[in-house]
């Protein structure tokens, strides 16, 4: 299944992508629940939809069934605008040099243990949105990034056990000020101010639950800017795979549904500049599409 974040009057709400059209799961609720007089679940964010997303199937599969042909007319979005599949809540955890052709090209060894960083779920948007130039900047590179959505709250978690805990798959694009992170990282800074910044964590234009995605480490993964490719790779090229990611952060913290591990970059990293339009793309899962401004 493919699920969204989109905006209705004013408001985002979590849907469910099919047949190239979205469909609005909250007013799917609303409508059963007036018509059987029974609870369905309030869906009003991406956590509510994965917390509930069990229940959710049920109800849909009923709401097909009950409304049949007048289902499509009765639920889906007219002109949907899609926004970033991810909740203001959530964390967003990444990796660094997770690719070993990425490390050599930045001059930095191949690591032996993850590289962790944190990003603010404030810096994402959504496809299709523009990515504002620093004023400060001098150089920002984009990098296109499978991204690990989470499916339940989960610590200590054995590796064998790991892949329980994620919900489903999207991409990424963690747009860094390069020249501020080569300098951080001379002075022995942590890198935050470089990935840290208004626009610089494009995230969609989907998830796609891991049932339809069954091996996320043999996808083939692209970046392009203006129509040419930059960036080309596999993920069954990740250092650490999704599995021991899962196992090593949650050693050290709690992950919740929702939250987001951007499983670091292919090699080919590269500046952009204003009037640059940039293509993510990821097999099985779609493109993420924004342009410089």
């Amino acid at each position: 299944m493919k699920i969204v974040m989109f905006r209705d009057a004013g408001i985002e709400k979590p849907g469910i992508f099919e047949n190239e059209k979205v469909f609005d799961v909250q007013l799917i609720s609303d409508i059963l629940s007036d018509l059987t007089h029974e609870e369905y679940p309030v869906v009003y964010s991406m956590v509510e939809m994965i917390d509930n997303f069990d229940e959710i199937k049920t109800m849909v599969k009923k709401a097909k069934k009950i409304f049949s042909d007048k289902y499509e007319t009765l639920f889906s979005v007219k002109k949907a605008k899609l926004g970033a599949p991810i909740s203001r809540e959530s964390k967003i955890i990444c990796l660094g040099k997770n690719y070993a052709e990425h490390a050599k090209e930045t001059g930095a060894d191949i690591p032996k243990e993850p590289i962790l960083f944190g990003k603010f779920s404030d810096c994402a948007i959504a496809d299709g949105e523009k990515i504002h130039y620093p004023k400060y900047a001098t150089r920002i590179d984009p990098e296109v990034e499978l991204a690990v959505v989470i499916g339940k709250a989960c610590k200590n978690v054995r590796k064998k056990d790991a892949m329980q805990c994620v919900f489903g798959y999207t991409i990424a694009n963690d747009i860094t000020e390069r020249n501020l992170e080569y300098a951080d990282m001379k002075a022995g800074h942590p890198w935050f101010r470089s990935k840290n910044f208004d626009d610089a964590m494009p995230i969609g234009p989907l998830i796609v639950t891991k049932d339809e995605i069954r091996n996320p480490h043999n996808l083939k993964i692209e970046l392009s800017v203006n129509g040419k490719v930059r960036q080309r790779g596999s993920t069954k090229d990740m250092i650490f795979k999704v599995d021991f990611l899962i196992e090593y952060i949650t050693q050290y913290l709690t992950l919740y549904p929702g939250d987001i591990i951007s499983t670091g970059t292919v090699s080919g990293i590269a500046p952009v500049k204003k009037g640059d339009a940039i293509v993510c793309k990821i097999e099985k899962i779609g493109e993420l599409k924004n342009k410089i401004v």
